[in-house]
Parts: C-alpha cells; sequence; structure tokens
C-alpha cells in the first residue's frame, strides 16, 4: 500500500499549470519539521478547479509517493513527489481528522 500523511507549510508559491484535460496541475513544496530535522517534500495536486493555496499556509497532505521520469537537456531525469489526493488547511480541524480516520480505515483493512 502506498499511503503518505504530511503535516507542514507551504514553502514556497504555488504554480499552477492547466492540463490538456482542463484540470489544473498545482505544484509546490511542503516544509516539515522534526526531532529529525528539516525536511521538504514537493507535492503535485491534480485538480478539476483552480486551488486557493498560499506561500505559508499550514496544510496537511493525503496522497502517495511516485517517482516519475522525463527528458530533460538530452537525458532522462527522475523526480520522486507525493502525489496529493487531498490537501487541507489545518484549520479546518473537523475535515482533518475526518480524513485522518478514513486513512487509518483503510489502512487497518490491511492489516
Amino acid at each position: 500500500m502506498n499511503v503518505v500523511v504530511i503535516q507542514g507549510v507551504v514553502l514556497n508559491a504555488p504554480v499552477e499549470r492547466i492540463l490538456g484535460s482542463g484540470e489544473f496541475a498545482t505544484s509546490f513544496d511542503v516544509v516539515t519539521e522534526s526531532d529529525e530535522g528539516r525536511f521538504t517534500v514537493p507535492v503535485n495536486w491534480i485538480t478539476a478547479v483552480k486551488t486557493l493555496l498560499q506561500e505559508g499556509e499550514e496544510v496537511m497532505v493525503c496522497g502517495s509517493v511516485r517517482r516519475r521520469f522525463y527528458r530533460a537537456g538530452g537525458a532522462v531525469q527522475s523526480r520522486t513527489e507525493v502525489l496529493a489526493k487531498q490537501v487541507l488547511n489545518m484549520r479546518r480541524k473537523v475535515a482533518v481528522k475526518k480524513s485522518l480516520a478514513e486513512i487509518q480505515k483503510e489502512l487497518s483493512k490491511t492489516w
């Protein structure tokens, strides 16, 4: 099972582009801090509507980890990132708790 949950702060202004399907692809970094140190995690979020994320916003990102390959400068490059299914502002406490409960329920099915 490929599940990731990250809580942190949007580090930079999100970059949005419109895909051929009409969906929006939003890329941004989330910075987390813990006893192990400070970590920056690249996130890609594909949605049907334009997102309202802002730099400095505290969020919870739920999704999966993926490694994608692409060509740049004549060479094959790769990037490991979180493909977000859901991004919630941490001020939305009820929505955050509900999302975490759903993830826990899904994880318990595999044990």
